[in-house]
């Protein structure tokens, strides 16, 4: 069974079943075709916008004269500001007859025309015909009987079940530290924090009298207990932190799917050569922030990094933003995102399970919706029961336990010579 990747997968595979599309996008308009004068036949061309979720009919034809393989033609017309991409087709036999394509991707954030330059000689011609009707649907929009905003309800209120079923989703996230500090906002949203460090030292999950409060103790911070846990989570470290962890700003505008991270030192340098590191205003909306894991440090460039880590968003950002080392690095349990209307195109920040269960859920509430009681309650159960699954499935990865007649490779002897156990080789 394929997976749902974007939040507007979740919400045509609904509408497919309901039988209830959304808007979408009509062709492209005013489209122009310039070629270079290489030759004496005449080419035709058409164009299409697409979506994530398919593609427009073509637009009006155009005919140019004086074409030959081997041209440079400058394609130009209005399109969507929802459109991802737009493929212009042509035909070097006859009308009607565009029969290969080539596709440019239009910048994040959509352009509202187009304007880009290909060459029949070049790479990235496909063979392919441009469809009759429209299938670049808009999942941010209404259909006939179900609205976009009735869904996303859906799709909230079916991952906060999951959660009181399941528990929730296995993740990291990070905070930067500020000298004699002692409390912190967590990023994003947990359930359970079960393991910390400081600096890379391990913190123990400690108990409130395990913290000394008559007077400041600043040090390398080695217990850690959550001290409210309400709209906001704030947790409290002791000792308390022994340095502001290191900081700067972007030094160059940031796309959404970069993989390196330049900045500009601040005040604080950085110690880590690999972790966490926050992207945004901290403190601040956890929404508005994004979690990165770096492997290295250098030169001023967080390099390679995973983006949108922590139920973070990975995102576009502006030149002068803020990144900072996330030193106090916690691992657990957290709640998923929740999504609203206009965040078609963000990523399912799901496991592959999760994303199997919403779609139970999903549909039972479509069924609830036709009245359908019988087949609701039976999708319900069947969504009950693999949450459950879920609950009771090991970890990916964990250490193994030590077991009389191994033969073959290293056991691991949790908790044994040393903080991070023992390995055996028998």
């Amino acid at each position: 069974m394929s997976q749902w990747s974007l939040v507007g997968d979740a919400i045509m595979s609904l509408r497919e079943q309901a039988a209830d599309p959304p808007s979408f996008l009509s062709a492209p308009t005013g489209l122009t075709i310039t070629p270079s004068p290489t030759g004496a036949s005449p080419y035709y061309f058409v164009c299409t916008q697409l979506t994530p979720w398919g593609e427009s009919e073509a637009s009006a034809e155009v005919a140019q004269a004086n074409c030959a393989l081997g041209s440079t033609f400058t394609v130009a017309g209005n399109c969507g500001f929802a459109a991802t991409a737009i493929r212009v087709y042509f035909s070097l036999t006859g009308q009607g007859l565009e029969d290969r394509y080539f596709e440019y991707t239009v910048p994040s954030g959509g352009i509202g025309a187009f304007s880009f330059t290909f060459s029949l000689s070049s790479a990235g011609l496909t063979p392919g015909y441009a469809p009759t009707r429209s299938s670049a649907w808009l999942p941010d929009t209404d259909g006939t009987a179900l609205s976009a905003a009735a869904l996303y309800r859906w799709i909230n209120e079916g991952l906060d079940a999951a959660t009181a079923l399941a528990e929730g989703i296995r993740d990291v996230t990070g905070i930067p530290s500020t000298a004699g500090q002692a409390q912190y906002q967590v990023v994003s949203n947990w359930r359970k924090l079960t393991s910390g460090f400081f600096d890379g030292y391990p913190i123990t999950m400690g108990k409130k009298s395990d913290i000394f409060r008559r007077s400041n103790v600043v040090g390398i911070s080695g217990t850690t207990v959550l001290n409210q846990d309400s709209v906001v989570q704030q947790v409290e470290l002791y000792p308390q932190s022994s340095r502001t962890s290191g900081n700067g700003t972007l030094n160059g505008n940031l796309s959404a799917t970069a993989t390196a991270v330049p900045y500009t030192p601040g005040s604080s340098g950085w110690i880590l050569g690999f972790g966490l590191a926050l992207i945004g205003a901290y403190p601040g909306d956890p929404s508005l922030n994004e979690l990165i894991y770096y492997s290295g440090n250098a030169s001023n460039s967080l390099s390679p990094v995973t983006r949108g880590m922590g139920g973070t968003i990975a995102k576009a950002w502006p030149s002068g933003t803020p990144v900072y080392e996330a030193n106090i690095y916690f691992s657990g349990i957290r709640y998923p995102l929740h999504y609203q209307r206009g965040q078609a195109a963000n990523q399912l920040n799901l496991p592959p399970a999760w994303i199997d269960v919403l779609r139970d859920y999903l549909s039972a509430r479509f069924k609830q919706a036709e009245q359908d009681v019988q087949g609701a309650q039976a999708l319900l159960k069947q969504f009950e029961a693999k949450c459950q699954s879920i609950k009771g499935n090991r970890e990916v990865m964990s250490p193994k336990q030590v077991q009389i007649g191994g033969s073959t490779g290293p056991e691991v002897a949790v908790s044994m010579g040393g903080y991070f156990g023992g390995v055996i080789i028998p």
